[in-house]
């Protein structure tokens, strides 16, 4: 049977397919278009009689119906099968196998994975093991090494329906945990909050007595707190039963004049314990023994350098940052969002995550990346604003779900003052429920009671606050406002510049009038200012019966990696239905919305990279070419 005629069956099976070239495995044509449209039989008859020996691909996602995981090695196999990846239709591939099931089609995007890029939240950390979604193609039978893998009769209309995976902890924790997050030296009190029991204690000693340096019996002074916190950090480091007591005690006549009663010490240590069963089960196996082991304090430090012949897998390594929103939201990084009060930076973040949490593919000039979960902790709307902006928010980005969480003290009832202890103790347990890709905090201000804000210490809990979130694998977002205006008319973040230290993005809100009065009262921007107005291109991208009430600048502050998906400004219009009250965006489009968009109008890539002023190598690889 010829290509052409599997291609045709596949095509009346309702899949949406390209060829492929097989020397480079990749789209022989601009396939863009067919995410979103199946190709006509004509096209497919052209594409394989002018080459035949193309092989074919599936365009996955929502359009054929159809998502794989590819499993490229045996650690793979097993470990699609332990997370309940099991399906009867498959296809043998090359190195493995392709596990087929069909799209839920419940209105989510779920884009592309790859196991070796996974942080273990939202796909297995396993190389080799991929998912193939929304946006993905894979090749199919009788292309170069792909042959199918079915029981005989089987029944295509019993292919799974695919479930998305979920992080399980073992041991009976149905979800994952953000155990590894611990916020409680972020706002340290005194320098003793940045050091481990062991140095606290030395310091201690050497500061109250100084005569003896050792802490003597009686007065209260703590020791068995002290030897409580030990035993728990040094259960953390793997040591267990013998090994922990025979810690404990170098601990004790290290810094104490008498050590512990025996029956004193032994309660403390089993009670520690304990604890460390009830609390982390997943530290031990069934027979109850624990399975942390102390690290190798003896291995030789390895040193890393790098040299010319990295630089391609450097450049490979940044390439496949995944994005949450392209390209000012990856994972795993810090956001500065600021603006003056009322141009509307909660509003454009509000907005961001709605999309982001709903599985839209836009939000106006920036791309989504896969569905992500948000913790959005609001310490200033009021209940009926909450409830009214997230009435818009699903109006026009459409239902989140238990995607979107907003906390905010009028409904939880309880403060969360950052600067405390308390306060931080009790993001760590809103953290630890709701599980979030993405925290933000509106604002820093309000977050964050009498900030001295020119006080670069005072800025430096706020940055340890977010590079511990990032540490532990979340995004940070932090809203802040703008200091009056310059003599340019524009303000810039307000306090010590040592809030830029551990920013990535920084992303300014600024709120644009058609009236130059009005935009000189609210230190906005006045539309006729601009060299080409931006109302007038803003409201010719309106249907019929919408009118614009408020339009914003997106432009970038400090950004710490500058790259060919970034454009210096864009702006984003809210607009209402005159008579429904129905809100929409619109907004300007990206330099790679725009590059797609000429490519759909028969433009050549690199008379598109020309007029975009973008290489061609990445003008290519945006319109999903080889390179």
């Amino acid at each position: 049977m010829s290509k052409l005629t599997e291609a045709l069956e596949y095509l009346d099976r309702g899949w949406s397919i390209i060829p492929i070239r097989p020397e480079t495995k990749r789209p022989a044509i601009k396939w863009i278009e067919y995410q979103d449209r199946l190709p006509t039989e004509e096209e497919v008859e052209r594409w394989w009689t002018n080459h035949p020996d193309h092989d074919i691909a599936i365009v996955t996602g929502h359009l054929s119906g159809l998502v794989i995981v590819d499993c490229d090695n045996e650690e793979s196999r097993i470990a699609a099968h332990e997370a309940g990846m099991d399906s009867l239709i498959q296809v043998k591939t090359k190195r493995g196998i392709h596990l087929y099931f069909e799209h839920p089609r419940d209105g989510i995007r779920r884009g592309p994975r790859a196991g070796i890029n996974s942080r273990g939240v939202d796909w297995p950390k396993i190389d080799g093991l991929d998912f193939r979604g929304d946006g993905s193609y894979a090749l199919l039978p009788p292309s170069k090494n792909y042959e199918w893998n079915i029981p005989p009769h089987f029944d295509w209309d019993e292919m799974p329906v695919w479930k998305d995976w979920r992080p399980v902890v073992s041991d009976g924790e149905k979800e994952f945990r953000f155990n590894e997050l611990d916020l409680t030296g972020v706002a340290p009190l005194t320098e003793e909050d940045f050091l481990n029991e062991w140095d606290r204690t030395a310091k201690f000693v050497k500061d109250t007595y100084p005569n003896t340096m050792k802490i003597p019996t009686g007065f209260s002074n703590g020791r068995n707190e002290r030897v409580m916190r030990y035993v728990s950090e040094t259960i953390k480091q793997g040591y267990w039963g013998a090994e922990l007591r025979v810690r404990a005690y170098a601990f004790m006549r290290e810094f104490f004049e008498e050590a512990l009663d025996e029956r004193e010490f032994e309660a403390t240590v089993s009670s520690m314990e304990q604890s460390e069963k009830r609390n982390h089960p997943e530290n031990f196996n069934h027979a109850g023994d624990f399975l942390l082991r102390p690290q190798d304090e003896d291995r030789p430090r390895e040193r890393k350098l790098i040299r010319m012949n990295d630089a391609e897998q450097l450049l490979e390594k940044s390439q496949a940052k995944s994005y949450l929103i392209e390209p000012w939201l990856p994972s795993n990084t810090i956001v500065q969002v600021f603006g003056y009060s009322g141009h509307g930076k909660s509003l454009f973040v509000q907005h961001a995550m709605a999309a982001l949490t709903a599985g839209q593919r836009y939000f106006g000039p920036f791309e989504v990346g896969r569905v992500a979960k948000v913790l959005y902790l609001d310490f200033e709307m009021g209940m009926a604003t909450i409830a009214r902006r997230l009435m818009d928010l699903r109006s026009v980005h459409g239902d989140t779900g238990e995607r979107l969480n907003i906390w905010t003290p009028y409904v939880d009832e309880r403060e969360m003052d950052l600067n405390q202890r308390e306060g931080l103790q009790e993001l760590e347990g809103w953290i630890e429920f709701v599980k979030p890709d993405v925290v933000v905090v509106d604002t820093i201000r309000t977050a964050y009671p009498g900030l001295a804000e020119n006080s670069s210490d005072e800025w430096s809990r706020v940055n340890k606050l977010a590079v511990r979130l990032r540490n532990a694998g979340m995004s940070v977002i932090m809203i802040h406002h703008s200091n009056k205006p310059s003599e340019n008319g524009i303000g810039r973040e307000a306090g010590s510049t040592n809030q830029l230290t551990v920013l990535e993005t920084q992303i300014r809100i600024a709120q644009v009038f058609k009236d130059e009065e009005t935009a000189k009262q609210n230190a906005a921007l006045y539309d006729g200012n601009y060299e080409n107005p931006i109302y007038p291109q803003l409201e010719s991208k309106l249907p019929t019966d919408f009118m614009l009430y408020m339009v914003m600048e997106i432009r970038y502050g400090k950004v710490r990696e500058w790259t060919d998906l970034h454009d210096r400004v864009q702006w984003i219009g809210f607009a209402v239905h005159n008579i429904t009250d129905e809100k929409i965006i619109v907004s300007s489009s990206s330099t790679k919305q725009r590059a797609k968009t000429m490519a759909l109008d028969g433009k050549d890539p690199s008379l598109i990279a020309d007029k975009l002023s973008r290489p061609l190598r990445q003008v290519r690889e945006w319109l999903e070419l080889d390179a």
